[in-house]
């Protein structure tokens, strides 16, 4: 049976620190430059005022998507009843497979680098590995 019953803490915090881990995970501190080189991007581009008009819609969209996610993972392993930290993890990593990575993969069709792919599906691996594992206990 699937469980939908939330766990509105959990929810928000978790939701956060995905956004929070992404936007470290895209800075300068990690890989901003390996990112933007294999998008085709310089270092020294500078917004223009289209990009910057786009970024509270790019904002807003990242929060949604780390709220329907953490939302998603929450439903899967509550539906599962796994409350040991280890096998939600293990869910994690199914999901990230059998999901995200398989819908990456199809990311290369619109000409996307593999670096790239490498580089998105590094942070979704670590998010849905820990955050399931997070999620099994924290109950």
């Amino acid at each position: 049976m699937i469980n939908f019953n939330l766990s509105f803490f959990p929810l928000v915090v978790l939701s956060l620190v995905n956004f929070v881990l992404s936007w470290i995970w895209y800075s300068p501190l990690l890989f901003a430059k390996p990112w933007m080189k294999a998008l085709g991007i310089d270092e020294k581009h500078e917004m223009s005022e289209a990009e910057k008009r786009k970024m509270s819609f790019l904002f807003i969209s990242g929060i949604v998507s780390s709220f329907l996610f953490v939302s998603v993972l929450m439903i899967i392993i509550n539906s599962l009843q796994i409350t040991d930290f280890i096998k939600g993890m293990l869910a994690g990593f199914i999901v990230w497979i059998g999901f995200v990575v398989t819908h990456s993969l199809n990311t290369l069709w619109e000409g996307r680098k593999l670096k790239v792919l490498i580089i998105n599906n590094g942070l979704f691996c670590l998010t849905y590995i820990l955050f399931g594992g997070i999620i099994a206990i924290w109950q």
